[in-house]
């Protein structure tokens, strides 16, 4: 099969984790479990570059246009030749590849001003040819589920960063070819993983799907805890009928929440 890079983006204690390790069970698939490269290549082109004590401003023009050149194959390479990756399709898995203030960072609860953009564009710009699968979850269990970590301050604020992270991703799969980008529910993931399989195996070429599906078998059985707090294993395979996010929650995640079909239009 063709080569490619894949990269998983959601918002945090999205189902991101469980996803990277589904489509790992793949012969045919490794990806890294947030090696953050992008997050590092995004800091030296716009930040460090910018810093005439690192890089003389007469040659930022030249070395920006040598990056956009250059660094997707040096990617590849490090992939290839020093984490000793051999499968066709590559990648990584970091939510924060598609929060909006990854350089600026948060402070507190809420978002940090001014916003540096998400590496989104970036991969895409040095990995024309990269894939993206983007998982997503009720916003007011992703919400919960931050406060738990003590990520976050409150529910609240869960929402508002669900909704930045939600926008990001929705406004840049907008600008990707259909084959190049796809969207899964971790509801529909769970509840139909038939389906669901399906979906991935045709987004991802993939002429055998039955790893995938032997995964979610045993994970049906016995689920692994693939991150703290356990207590999230609970929601893995019981996922309530009533959603978890009410109207007034909602509307703090803006319109990314209809768009993915949370609440009533």
């Amino acid at each position: 099969m063709n080569s490619f890079p894949l990269f998983i983006v959601g918002a945090p204690r999205s189902g991101t984790t469980f996803l990277c390790s589904l489509l790992n069970e793949h012969p045919l698939i490794h990806l890294t479990n947030e090696c953050r490269i992008f997050a590092l290549l995004k800091e030296q082109r716009e930040v460090c570059s910018d810093r005439p004590d690192l890089l003389s401003p007469a040659h930022r023009e030249q070395f920006l246009r040598f990056c956009s050149r250059s660094l997707g194959d040096w990617v590849e390479r490090f992939y290839r030749e020093e984490l000793d990756i051999s499968a066709p399709i590559w990648g990584d898995k970091h939510p924060p590849y598609a929060d909006p203030t990854v350089l600026s960072g948060r402070m507190g609860s809420v978002e940090r001003l001014p916003r540096s953009g998400s590496c989104l564009r970036l991969i895409r710009e040095l990995l024309p040819e990269a894939r993206f699968i983007h998982i997503h979850r009720d916003p007011g269990r992703v919400a919960n589920s931050l406060v738990r970590k003590r990520w976050i301050g409150s529910v609240e604020d869960g929402v508002r960063v669900w909704g930045q992270y939600a926008t990001e991703i929705l406004d840049f799969f907008a600008d990707l070819p259909a084959h190049q980008a796809t969207t899964i529910a971790y509801r529909h993931l769970v509840e139909d993983p038939d389906t669901a399989i399906t979906e991935i195996g045709a987004f991802l070429s993939l002429a055998d799907t039955a790893p995938l599906r032997q995964f979610l078998k045993a994970q049906r059985g016995a689920p692994t805890p693939f991150s703290e707090p356990v207590t999230d294993i609970a929601e893995l395979y019981i996922v309530p009928d009533h959603p978890a996010t009410d109207a007034k929650l909602l509307a703090l995640a803006h319109d990314a929440a209809l768009r993915l079909g949370y609440g009533a239009a």
